[in-house]
Parts: C-alpha cells; sequence; structure tokens
C-alpha cells in the first residue's frame, strides 16, 4: 500500500494544478510580450518615477529607472503579484489534504485503508508540492521558449530563480493550511483562518513597504511576503536566507499537521 494516497491524489488533482499552471505561465508570458515596446517601459517608469517615494514603496519598488529594463519590469509586472495567485492555490490545496473530506463525512473511509494516519497526511503534502513544482517548470519552460524566439536582456538563470522564488512560500500557506485543517473540526474555520493569514500577511508587507519609518515596517518580518522579494528577484537573485527561513516554516507546519491529526477524533 506504499505511496498508494500520493498516487491517488496525484491522479485526482494532476488536471487542476495544470490548469492554475496555465494560467500563471499565460500572465507569465503576457508580461514578456509587453517588454519589447521600449517607449511604454520608458513611460511606465517616467509614471512611477513621479510618484512620491512612500507610494512608490507601496507597490514594491524604490528605483523608477530599473522598470525600464526587461529585468525591471518582469519582476514588478509579474514575480510581485503572482505569488497572491499561488497563495489562492495554496489554501484550496491545503483543504483537500483533510479538511474537505472530513466536512463532507468521508474521511473515515479513506481512513478505513491499512496505513498510519500520519501518511495521510504526508503522502497528500507531497503530492501536492510535486504538483506545485510541476505548476512552476511549466510556467518556467513557456517563458524561456518566448525568450528564445525573443532574445530580452532577461538571463535564463534568474529567471528560473524568480520561478523557484515562488515555491517555499507557496508550500509555507500550502502547509500552514493543512494544519488548520487537521487542527480544526471545521473546514469553514479552517479555509477563514488560512485565508486571513494569506490576507493579513499581504497587506502588513504591503503598509510596511509604503510606512518605511514607522512601526508598520518592523512589523513585516511576521509577513511571508516580506521574505519573498518578488519585485527584486530579477536584479538581486535568490537570498538563500529567506529560502531557507520559508522552508523551515513550512517544514514545521507539516510537522505539526501531522501531530495534531494523529491525536484528535474525525468528525463525521
Amino acid at each position: 500500500m506504499t505511496g498508494v494516497i500520493f498516487w491517488n491524489t496525484l491522479r485526482r488533482s494532476w488536471r487542476g494544478g495544470l490548469y492554475w499552471g496555465i494560467g500563471i505561465a499565460l500572465l507569465g508570458l503576457y508580461a514578456l510580450i509587453v517588454i519589447p515596446n521600449v517607449d511604454m517601459l520608458k513611460q511606465y517608469a517616467d509614471l512611477v518615477a513621479s510618484m512620491p517615494p512612500a507610494l512608490m514603496q507601496l507597490f514594491g519598488t524604490s528605483d523608477a529607472a530599473s522598470l525600464a529594463t526587461p529585468a525591471g519590469f518582469l519582476g514588478f509586472a509579474f514575480f510581485s503579484y503572482t505569488l497572491l495567485i499561488l497563495s489562492a492555490y495554496g489554501v484550496i490545496a491545503g483543504l483537500n489534504i483533510t479538511a474537505n473530506e472530513e466536512d463532507r463525512g468521508i474521511l473515515d473511509v479513506t481512513l478505513s485503508l491499512p496505513i498510519p494516519r500520519w501518511r495521510l497526511v504526508a503522502e497528500r503534502l507531497l503530492a501536492y508540492t510535486v504538483i506545485v513544482v510541476l505548476m512552476l517548470m511549466l510556467t518556467f519552460v513557456a517563458m524561456w521558449m518566448v525568450l528564445q524566439s525573443n532574445p530580452m536582456e532577461i538571463g535564463a538563470g534568474r529567471l528560473l530563480e524568480g520561478v523557484v522564488n515562488m515555491l517555499p512560500s507557496t508550500l509555507l500557506v500550502l502547509t500552514f493550511t493543512a494544519l488548520a485543517g487537521t487542527a480544526l473540526r471545521s473546514r469553514g474555520i479552517a479555509a477563514a483562518v488560512a485565508s486571513a493569514f494569506v490576507i493579513v500577511s499581504y497587506f502588513v508587507d504591503f503598509i510596511g513597504n509604503a510606512a518605511s519609518d514607522t512601526a508598520a515596517s518592523a512589523v513585516r518580518v511576521l509577513s511571508y511576503f516580506n521574505y519573498y522579494n518578488g519585485g527584486t528577484i530579477m536584479s538581486t537573485g535568490l537570498v538563500w536566507g529567506n529560502v531557507i527561513l520559508l522552508l523551515v516554516f513550512a517544514a514545521l507546519f507539516a510537522a505539526a499537521a501531522l501531530w495534531f491529526f494523529q491525536r484528535r477524533d474525525i468528525g463525521v
């Protein structure tokens, strides 16, 4: 019975992941299509440069000139906001670990299989991790092919770093949602807690960016968006300290989900 939950989860969920991956790839392709319009990039950079510094920081940039470059524009227009979409997928997938079946009263049927409880959570988390990786691979390949046919000042290595940078935060949301689903008996409450985690994290980082000289900026350390650096990834590359930190917390959330699921009764 080894891997039966893993393969069953992949079989049931890969199509949904494919559609999400196609949607994200199309967003990336749209940004790449716009980049060759040099005049548009310059006008966009001039518009951003005319904004007050606080407003520029609100949108995650302090260097308007970088937006006139292909790499800078791609970081701002695509990587800055794609994590929100992936976070939504992380919440939906995380609820599929246990919460949705428990809410429908059929989780006990799955648990009737001769496998330990912890493997149900672990194999489903692994399956959705694989799906997220495949989604990001699809995005990278699609964008890389466009770059090959229309060369720009964007290296394939830096593009890969930008795509890989989305993985740790997505896994963090996935495992946090799984934890909420295993620790709480109500799917609705688990969904609300996970959604609040994403929304509050986003606005804590968003407002902290705008108010960089206030206490709001210090609170950004509590937001996982603060460790994502999507807007600057194309110029700075991966910040390995942030990547490791996010992966460590994702592993802790996954371990906590396993612990809670092992020790509580299942709703029927």
